[in-house]
């Protein structure tokens, strides 16, 4: 039994013009790909022989370079092309990779994987629960599942499940066509927290459903509302075990778009949510410490730039007494290497920001260097070095200057950085809904709404491609 595995994942912010490069993927082929997939052990203990192929992993940026999709899909390809039996594909896709010129990734690698291997051979796909599926997407995949978490921390699990059912579907000899349906609607990212309702009993909902006889698995993609793509809204996507239980998934299917649909307005914000000047002003009179505020429209785990000064700008025209604040970070290659030039302890001028547009204007700041140290990775690379960053101390406030759009996600983000995050009382990063290990120790967590790539008020936002009506842009839309 001879296994194909692979991964190719980015999430592609439309509203973030600048395109995407090969170098925003952290790249692994061979047996060393294997490695970072939990499918690889379940394959291997069933006696398969698991063939790599590449794990490709980007952090959310612009739309990717026609160039690149076709560099890293050519790989996937030329291991099919060289590999004379397959009996089956598991790959961990994003969902929401959108390449110039083509659009949906998934869907045009998955065409071109079946041009090569044929229709009888099972797919089974690993997706990010923030997925804009194209409506075929069930034309080319058997088994689909998305994570479970928001924030995600269920991958390797999602990936064991999505082993699992392809193992069986082997067994059995058995490949239906999983039921899709789409809603008619968008949701924000920072409105859909798995820990909080309606996203809570929506999975709760999606369980009892697997529960039954002749349901494989069944999901729920809340989307990624800042793609403006045809395919852009959340949709459902449940897997019967054979193809007699076809028309019971497509009654499910149908049951959970309803069930979510009643659901539409309860979508909101887990936190406060507020305009700049008074989610500095809310987070400077906290009395506990400390208190995180997210610069949620430069959100670079969304995709957004993350190159605004804008809430620098801002705090540094306030007074802020004696509260210590940290910003991290912002990126700007130029004031890096200009900062790498000094030593730990100097007084430092430097100007930071790339004069992209008005909330990215170049601030000159002065201060003395506090610390160097590292940019760790995202999700699954938060210990894998992909940068460094420069700690300024401009009075009360600590700047982080960086030379990659990463986030600081966790505490070990702050210390590879230098810093100790005891010492403050006010925290800013470039994220939407702050993550888990962050939102732990917070005391108030403020979500400001700022602008950029990622800004959170959808109904502001330019759209031109996504299907229309849907809620809540066009608010006739109540019933489908």
């Amino acid at each position: 039994m001879n296994i194909v595995v692979g991964g190719l994942f980015h999430e592609s912010n439309t509203f973030n013009p600048i395109l995407t490069d090969k170098d925003n993927f952290n790249l692994h082929e061979g047996d060393e790909m294997l490695e970072k997939v939990a499918s690889t052990k379940v394959f291997k203990e069933a006696g398969a022989t698991v063939i790599p192929t590449i794990h490709a992993f980007g952090l959310p940026s612009g739309v990717v370079k026609n160039e690149v999709y076709r560099y890293f899909a050519d790989k996937i390809l030329g291991v099919l092309e060289k590999e004379t039996e397959v009996d089956a594909i598991w790959l961990h896709l994003h969902g929401a990779m959108t390449v110039e010129g083509i659009g949906s990734a998934e869907l045009q690698l998955l065409k071109e994987i079946r041009e090569i291997v044929g229709g009888e051979i099972p797919i089974s796909l690993t997706l990010d629960a923030h997925a804009n599926n194209t409506d075929e997407l069930t034309d080319y995949a058997n088994i689909i599942r998305a994570y479970r978490s928001v924030p995600h921390i269920d991958q390797s699990e999602t990936e064991i499940i999505t082993a699992r059912l392809l193992l069986e579907s082997l067994k059995n000899n058995s490949y239906p066509k999983p039921a899709f349906k789409r809603l008619p609607m968008l949701i924000g990212g920072e409105q859909a927290l798995g820990a909080r309702e309606p996203l809570k009993s929506i999975y709760r909902k999606i369980e009892e459903m697997e529960a039954l006889d002749g349901i494989a698995t069944a999901s729920f993609f809340i989307g990624f509302s800042w793609a403006d793509t045809r395919n852009s809204s959340p949709s459902v996507i449940v897997v019967p075990e054979s193809d007699e239980y076809r028309e019971l998934a497509n009654e499910k299917a149908q049951e959970l778009v309803d069930y979510v649909y009643s659901k539409k307005e309860e979508f909101s914000f887990a936190v406060p949510a507020l305009q700049p000047e008074e989610a500095i002003q809310t987070a400077l009179n906290a009395e506990s410490k400390p208190v995180f505020v997210t610069d949620s429209g430069d959100n670079t785990t969304g995709g957004g730039m993350g190159i605004y000064t804008y809430l620098l700008d801002m705090f540094l025209q306030k007074d802020v007494g004696d509260k210590k604040i940290c910003i991290a970070s912002i990126f700007d290659k130029e004031a890096s290497r200009e900062c790498a030039k000094y030593n730990i302890g100097d007084e430092i001028h430097v100007s930071v920001g790339i004069n992209y547009d008005v909330y990215s204007k170049s601030i000159p700041v002065k201060g003395f260097l506090k610390a160097k140290g590292d940019l760790m990775g995202f999700l699954g690379s938060t210990d894998v070095k992909v940068g460094e960053v420069y700690v300024i101390s401009i009075g009360s406030i600590d700047l982080v200057v960086a030379n990659s759009g990463e986030s600081f996600i966790t505490i070990g983000h702050f210390e590879a950085a230098g810093l100790d995050l005891s010492e403050y009382d006010i925290i800013v990063v470039k994220q939407g809904y702050l993550f888990a290990e962050l939102s732990a120790i917070a005391k108030l967590e403020i979500l400001a709404l700022t602008p950029g790539a990622t800004y959170q008020v959808l109904e502001e936002l330019e759209y031109e491609n996504i299907p229309r009506p849907v809620y809540p842009l066009d608010q006739l839309v109540k019933e489908r």
